[in-house]
């Protein structure tokens, strides 16, 4: 069985890998079955961190975005 540390090394290097074990740890097969989305805390659980990091990295790339908007004027 893999340690939490390898687990973690996975969703970050591994395109399709996320902790799902019910969707064969496989980010495609999660999204197919929950398009519409899903909370926070599923976000936080299939990434392995807390809810605080979801909402951080979401402000994150939001002002990510802004700022490219910006840049294009």
């Amino acid at each position: 069985m893999d340690n939490k540390a390898e687990l973690q090394q996975r969703v970050l290097t591994e395109e399709d890998y996320v902790r799902a074990p019910n969707f064969s740890n496989s980010l495609a097969k999660f999204l197919a079955r929950n398009s519409d989305g899903v909370e926070n805390a599923t976000i936080a659980r299939l990434l392995m961190i807390t809810e605080e990091e979801v909402e951080t990295l979401f402000q994150e790339a939001v002002q990510m975005l802004r700022d490219e908007m910006v840049d294009e004027d």
